[in-house]
């Protein structure tokens, strides 16, 4: 069933935008199950995390901010899991809204955090780049591991492959695994680490300090991603795909995120805004 095609054309919101004149934790989300044993839980509307049931302890993929920690620490409980049962923690990029809690997770499940090492001087010489203007929360931290495409990430039975697709950050990861349901029929997920377009020109680069190629990366990334097939595309926020306008419709013998076009039709939408910056930068030289 495919998603409102509006969901897909509508402007990403900015990192640290209050979200329709709120705060991300004026409002709480109960889990949704975008997958057999994968779960959106962050809690909050705006930005996505998911929990992953491997058979053999927990992988959590992004953590939100600390000031909404909470609402994701009981999300976790009301599917039945203990903290301590997260044996890994995936980042997709070092901005605040993504990783905001990654050090108040760490020091309540133990879970091991991974990284994008391209995004490491966001942790140190450069924390402005995380984007902390907004009296967020970030508490300091270490990944560590750091992803390598070549050198997938395994837990119990699901093995997530990762790619690096920069962009949005330098370092910024892009998952992908496979999950199957209690018949054996099998599903593959994938979630672009980043899609939000910051900035616009070279100029806007130059003044934050990071190179306008990344524009360049991020349309090879996703035109690379394009040619890979995904039953169930994972927002990193709610917005880029309208996954909160099917989630009444969910069943246990019905998922509404099953649509192997979506993913393609997501990629191919921020390729075109992409593909409009570099051009209009190429006409101005």
């Amino acid at each position: 069933m495919p998603l409102n095609s509006t969901s897909l054309t509508s402007p990403p919101a900015p990192v640290l935008m209050e979200h329709c004149c709120r705060k991300p934790w004026e409002t709480y989300l109960e889990p949704l199950r975008m997958a057999p044993g994968v779960w959106y839980v962050s809690g909050n509307d705006w930005v996505a995390c998911y929990l992953i049931d491997t058979g053999d302890g927990l992988i959590l993929i992004d953590t939100a901010m600390h000031e909404t920690a909470y609402l994701m620490i009981e999300n976790i409980r009301k599917l039945g899991y203990e903290l301590t049962d997260i044996k890994k923690i995936l980042l997709s990029h070092a901005h605040i809204d993504h990783i905001g809690a990654a050090r108040t997770m760490k020091e309540l499940t133990g879970a091991k955090i991974y990284l994008g090492e391209r995004d490491l001087p966001f942790l140190h010489e450069r924390r402005d780049l995380i984007l902390n203007d907004g009296g967020y929360t970030c508490g300091e931290f270490e990944p560590d591991e750091l992803y390598a495409d070549d050198k997938p990430i395994v837990q119990g039975n699901v093995t997530i492959r990762t790619v690096s697709t920069p962009g949005h950050t330098p370092g910024c990861t892009s998952f992908f695994f496979e999950v199957q349901d209690e018949t054996g029929k099998k599903f593959k997920c994938g979630m672009h680490g980043g899609l939000g377009l910051l900035w616009n020109t070279k100029k806007q680069f130059e003044e934050i300090g990071l190179p306008f190629s990344l524009m360049e990366e991020f349309v090879e990334g996703l035109e690379k991603l394009d040619q890979m097939e995904v039953d169930i595309c994972l927002p990193s926020h709610t917005n880029q795909v309208g996954i909160l306008l099917l989630k009444d419709q969910i069943r246990e013998d019905f998922n509404p995120y099953y649509d192997p076009s979506i993913w393609h039709e997501l990629m191919q939408e921020r390729l075109a805004r992409a593909r409009k910056i570099l051009n209009q930068a190429k006409a101005e030289e």
